[in-house]
């Protein structure tokens, strides 16, 4: 099952050891990575149950690709909402608890950018807007008070 997070602690300590393998330096070393859906709302369920099925759609045909790719030789998919729940990977917070995740991830993988899917595919970009005014009202003024991405 994919990981909810688009790069864990395992990625970033391989990205070293290949940076070091090459030579490179490690002085200034920039790593984005993230949640793959996490979306701010002030109203969780409501958000998660107008997304849902366009996240399914999104993830189900990935997995189909990949899987005809050759790169996913055991594919697993979601196909339905409690799939979905159960994979977390898309997860719909409020405010304060994305501040308390996004902290534990930045704890254990020392990102420098943070990232995170924020619009789902069928879905206009005005559905988007009121979760991306959150983040940017809630979440950015809080980690920018810490110093962290």
């Amino acid at each position: 099952m994919a990981s909810p997070h688009g790069a864990d602690r395992g990625v970033y300590d391989r990205y070293l050891a290949e940076l070091q393998k090459q030579g490179k330096t490690m002085d200034n070393i920039r790593f984005a990575g993230g949640f793959q859906w996490l979306i701010v709302s002030n109203d969780p369920e409501k958000t998660w149950n107008e997304a849902a099925d366009h996240i399914i759609y999104q993830a189900d045909n990935y997995m189909a690709w990949s899987e005809r790719a050759g790169q996913t030789p055991n594919p697993v998919y979601l196909r339905d909402r409690e799939g979905l729940r159960k994979s977390g990977q898309f997860r719909v917070v409020d405010s304060e608890t994305a501040i308390k995740m996004i902290r534990e991830y930045v704890g254990s993988v020392p990102v420098t950018h943070y990232y995170s899917w924020t619009l789902p595919p069928r879905l206009p970009p005005s559905w988007a807007q009121p979760h991306l005014e959150l983040f940017a009202s809630k979440l950015i003024p809080a980690f920018n008070r810490e110093g962290t991405p």
